[in-house]
């Protein structure tokens, strides 16, 4: 039975290895492999895997890696992990800075950065933030959360490019789950392969999707994602619920699976540690957002979602740049199922639309919701509660964003680097390697 149990094993961390090997694929060397409709299925059906892999592996130990008591052995983990990340920090900040070079702030190139700057500069100067931006020839109502916008008033005061200050992030995420990993008994091999990983991700977005960091600032949620992984494990209540305060004001695309995890957090840990950490999100909405910007002006928000929806129908069309009769851009690159329901439903675009936003928004709360059950089922089985959250986020966000409306190609980034804590905290020397 054993022996059995250790194949099964080594058959989950293949798989686990290999989906997320396709997952990264399938956004940059082989991107739109298999054309507009087969992409986006394979893609959700090896991150499904990933999620299943991992949750067989890890879901059900208390310490799915074992803690390394040999203080010789932490030490020389250390020196290994720090070397590593040093060096993986040079190399693609290096690289960066050539993408930063050959994209300038620009709005004719993207509008992201420019609007970053205005809240920034709007907020040091004491104007109204969320004024409308006008830029050459179009206007863009404000509709970011402060955290992803505030991180840039340390890039602004500095006079360095926002770019840094989003990678800077991200790196913060690597290295605390890198240093974590020090107290593990890890092989030397293994130690090198999981610290290596998040660097060979964005090396080969650098290769094959440079323009994701040279128009874009998406590792700023991405390290914020990687940081409330992290405060998971912390019993810190104060700690964990600054990890959801800041996705919830950066990318709060898990706003469904959130209750999810409120409820796993009263089931585990008691309505009282619960209510703490509730009270540290809301008083950090209310200080970030609330008062100081929705408390003159409530129609902010709701303005905000406004400009959303007018948004999402223009992506709808074919843009003005597009050869007649191309389909719509960010719909036919691969990446999520919008193209679906463009190219296989009848009538309008604006339609088409209405219709992905309804099954977007069920396919979000059932994703939910089947989380929800398995906890249940599972939570007097031996569940980690722990590993289970982190695998629920991002099925959670697989589901999310394969069905999402306006599928950007940089918002999948997000899910792709949830699968770095899914393979941190699997043990793939126990599981591939015949234990004497």
């Amino acid at each position: 039975m054993q022996e059995t149990g250790l194949k099964y094993q080594r058959v989950a961390a293949i798989l686990l290895i290999v989906a997320t090997f396709l997952e990264l694929a399938l956004q940059t060397f082989w991107k739109n492999k298999l054309g507009n409709y087969g992409s986006p299925a394979l893609w959700l059906t090896v991150g499904i895997i990933g999620c299943c892999a991992a949750f067989y592996i890890s879901g059900f130990k208390n310490s799915p890696v074992p803690i390394n008591l040999d203080y010789y052995k932490r030490y020389n983990n250390a020196l290994l992990i720090l070397s590593i990340c040093l060096f993986g920090t040079l190399i693609v900040g290096f690289l960066l800075s050539q993408i930063f070079t050959e994209y300038p702030v620009d709005p004719k190139i993207s509008d992201i950065l420019p609007s970053l700057e205005l809240y920034v500069k709007r907020l040091l100067s004491g104007e109204k933030v969320y004024a409308p931006m006008e830029f050459p020839g179009w206007t863009v109502d404000p509709t970011y959360f402060p955290m992803l916008w505030l991180p840039y008033v340390f890039s602004e005061i500095l006079n360095i490019d926002y770019r840094w200050t989003a990678f800077l992030v991200f790196i913060i995420g690597v290295y605390l789950y890198n240093l974590r990993e020090v107290r593990f008994q890890i092989p030397y091999t293994e130690v090198t392969i999981k610290a290596l990983l998040p660097f060979l991700f964005v090396l080969a977005f650098i290769a094959y999707q440079r323009e994701t960091f040279g128009m874009t600032v998406e590792l700023l949620p991405i390290g914020f994602y990687l940081i409330l992984t992290l405060t998971i494990f912390t019993r810190t209540r104060f700690l964990m619920g600054i990890g959801i305060l800041i996705c919830l004001l950066s990318r709060y695309a898990f706003t469904l699976w959130l209750p999810v995890y409120f409820l796993m957090m009263w089931m585990e840990l008691g309505f009282k540690n619960m209510f703490k950490i509730g009270l540290v999100v809301l008083g950090g909405v209310l200080v970030l957002y609330v008062f100081p910007f929705l408390w003159n002006d409530w129609e902010i928000f709701g303005k905000g979602l406004s400009y959303y929806g007018k948004t999402a129908v223009g992506q709808w069309y074919p843009q003005g740049w597009q050869a007649a009769g191309d389909k719509p851009w960010h719909l036919s690159r691969g990446m999520g199922f919008a193209i679906y329901f463009y190219d296989f439903l009848e009538g309008t675009p604006e339609m088409k639309l209405a219709i992905n936003k309804k099954v977007h928004l069920i396919g979000a709360a059932l994703a939910a919701l089947l989380i929800l059950a398995g906890y249940f089922y599972w939570r007097n089985k031996g569940l980690n509660r722990r590993i289970y959250a982190i695998i629920a986020l991002k099925f959670y966000l697989l589901i999310f964003y394969g069905l999402f409306q306006v599928p950007f190609s940089y918002l999948f980034m997000l899910p792709l680097f949830l699968s770095i804590p899914l393979i941190f905290h699997v043990p793939f020397r126990d599981c591939l390697v015949k234990q004497e």
